[in-house]
């Protein structure tokens, strides 16, 4: 049987559940010319399946109208309510989907030409760094879990089940070395010191730290941002070293930002209390939770602000509050390890608030910024164009 609108009618009505017994005679006539035909209307009545080719294939998409698809194909199907009785607003998608993918899969025509776009494949960051010694010896941790480093040949490290690194030394050893863990882009990876302090560190990332804490401080240096949960020593106060402004503390949750390609850092205190130094102008201020210490510009501010936007990154998101395109842009860059380039750069003012999904695909991400403002984004192998 040729394929013609009448068949994709006949398979509309009958994903619709409202087919009567003759076109249902009619469209078992044409499932059985064909194997394909089974196998395509199979697909067709796959929720999933439906909803990625559409994604594919509809070439007039526009944000507002792939929101309401995705709406309402995300939406569970009542008793007596069929799938495609739901999508109203979006019928003309599904209609023009089935048609053409009918027509151009089952004839064997060639596809009508559509400008495509080279895609490489975009990972989203993960557990991964490198942990570097005071002698050089450099150690790839990526993919290990629940086992033991040997670096001095007496004294162990453990990797733990959730792939985090743990320092547990004793009080007796002679591991006083300085080590150094990097964090590539794309990646992110937990360390816990010897004195129990944890620490989350952000893509490319650096942190220096002492094997084994001695004397009455515990100094560490970090470059990019990390987020830690210090234990607390009154009598040994932990100190975050940064090329701007140190951070001092006795025991606290705190996240710190200093990446070089910012024009800003800033520490944010969550809980407990900090010293925060001004190193470019000497000027000390203490915070308390809620608070953030800003430099910018070589001056330095106190503000309060919602800390959930500058410690979710070390769950499962990303969180924007009516920020610039061009800050959202380069923590994207950084965990996705992939190059942005703005082709309007009046984009790069544009304001975003939302909250993104951390290890989603990047298309799906990009999707969700598209929705809610006026960017589009086109990937071409391991570029993406801000247009």
């Amino acid at each position: 049987m040729k394929v013609t609108k009448d068949i994709h009618e006949l398979i509309l009505s009958y994903l619709r559940e409202d087919i009567s017994e003759e076109e249902m005679s009619r469209l078992r006539v044409w499932l059985d010319e064909n194997e394909r035909h089974q196998r395509l209307l199979e697909e067709l009545r796959d929720k999933d399946v439906l909803q990625r080719e559409i994604g594919e294939y509809v070439s007039f998409d526009t944000s507002r109208r792939w929101g309401q698809l995705k709406e309402v194909m995300e939406e569970p199907v009542r008793k007596g309510r069929s799938l495609l009785k739901v999508w109203g607003a979006v019928a003309a998608v599904v209609v023009a989907f089935v048609g053409g993918l009918l027509y151009w899969q089952m004839t064997g025509s060639p596809q009508p030409e559509v400008k495509q776009v080279a895609i490489a494949r975009i990972e989203q960051g993960g557990m991964r760094a490198v942990l570097i010694t005071e002698t050089g010896q450099q150690v790839v941790l990526q993919g290990l879990k629940d086992t033991c480093l040997n670096i001095t040949g007496t004294e162990t490290l453990n990797i733990r089940e959730d792939g985090s690194l743990k320092y547990s030394l004793s009080a007796l050893s002679s591991m006083s070395e300085w080590h150094t863990l990097r964090i590539p882009k794309g990646g992110e990876y937990k360390i816990v010191l010897d004195d129990g302090t944890e620490i989350w560190l952000n893509s490319a990332s650096e942190l220096k730290y002492p094997a084994h804490f001695v004397g009455n401080e515990r100094r560490v240096q970090l470059t990019g941002e990390a987020y830690f949960q210090v234990a607390r020593n009154e009598a040994a106060p932990f100190i975050v070293e940064t090329r701007d402004m140190d951070v001092k503390v006795l025991g606290t949750s705190f996240n710190v930002s200093v990446y070089e390609d910012e024009e800003s850092c800033h520490a944010t205190l969550v809980e407990g209390r900090v010293e925060v130094n001004d190193k470019v102008n000497g000027e000390k201020v203490v915070l308390t939770p809620g608070k953030q210490a800003l430099l910018r510009g070589g001056e330095m501010t106190v503000r309060e602000v919602n800390t959930k936007l500058y410690t979710l990154w070390r769950l499962d998101r990303f969180t924007f509050a009516s920020e610039d395109m061009e800050g959202v842009i380069r923590k994207l860059s950084r965990w996705y390890n992939v190059d942005f380039f703005f082709a309007n750069s009046s984009m790069k003012q544009k304001r975003f608030t939302g909250s993104l999904p951390k290890y989603a695909d990047i298309s799906q991400v990009l999707k969700m910024i598209e929705m809610t403002t006026d960017i589009k984004f086109e990937i071409k192998e391991h570029t993406i164009m801000i247009q």
